[in-house]
């Protein structure tokens, strides 16, 4: 175990050996993965084994259920929801952020965007970890999940910007047609976001406008994770992060 795994840290009675659990949520294609990517590679864990890494981001993907034949063929169509809330398996998402809680090996499966299925021969191990980023649409819906986690941010990024993003990326690395990624985006995506994404906002204790965008609230965020790793002593000048001894960050 590494020395900063010893040091003590405390975040809502949970003891020394605890990861600290960090939830990211926002709409699609808000940036919640690359503010993620940025954390990662501001406290140098990007190109660490993953076995030894302190920093860890686990996908909610990761958590759809699998979809029965009829689902399969609407998903196919584009008419299947993903983004409402019983499109994924809150029971084990929870199980899962337990054990990891509970400082746990534990293994997901990786989800293949094009044939909508979760690929449960090609496990991704997560090894015990002192910082655990979850980030996905609806990592605040599940008040069970909700409770689980010391920090949660909120990516808050302009819709125009996330349909520009979501149609590029939808055709580009899924495979999509246009006009499939529109009316999926209209009849499904905007009418989740507004009604199940968007009200978890207010349980942010961070909001990131502009998402990864914003490396002003980026540096604050990796510096107050810092603090609760290694404490204030030891947070200055960290990958070109430099850490004063303010206050913890507030919301936006």
């Amino acid at each position: 175990m590494s020395e900063s795994r010893r040091n003590s840290h405390k975040m809502n009675g949970s003891s020394s050996n605890t990861p600290f659990l960090i939830g990211v949520s926002g709409g699609t294609a808000s940036g919640k993965s690359t503010v993620c990517k940025r954390i990662m590679e501001k406290l140098g864990q990007e190109n660490v084994n993953h076995s030894e890494r302190q920093v860890v981001c686990i996908s909610q993907d990761s958590f759809y259920r699998d979809l029965t034949p009829a689902e399969m063929a609407k998903a196919e169509r584009g008419q299947f929801n993903f983004d409402h809330p019983d499109a994924f398996n809150e029971t084990l998402m929870k199980e899962t952020l337990m054990d990891i809680l509970a400082g746990k090996i534990v293994k997901i499966p990786t989800y293949d965007y094009k044939s909508h299925t979760l690929l449960k021969d090609e496990l991704i191990t997560i090894y015990p970890a002192d910082v655990v980023l979850f980030e996905g649409i609806l990592v605040f819906y599940f008040p069970e999940v909700r409770k689980l986690f010391h920090m949660k941010l909120f990516v808050d990024t302009h819709s125009d910007t996330r349909l520009a993003r979501r149609v590029k990326r939808d055709i580009r690395e899924r495979g999509r047609e246009l006009e499939q990624v529109l009316n999926q985006y209209i009849n499904y995506v905007k009418p989740a976001f507004d009604d199940f994404c968007l009200p978890t906002k207010k349980f942010a204790d961070v909001i990131i406008p502009r998402g990864a965008d914003n490396l002003v609230a980026i540096d604050l965020i990796v510096c107050h994770i810092l603090e609760i790793i290694h404490g204030k002593t030891s947070v200055n000048g960290i990958n070109g992060v430099h850490c004063g001894t303010s206050e913890p960050i507030l919301q936006s």
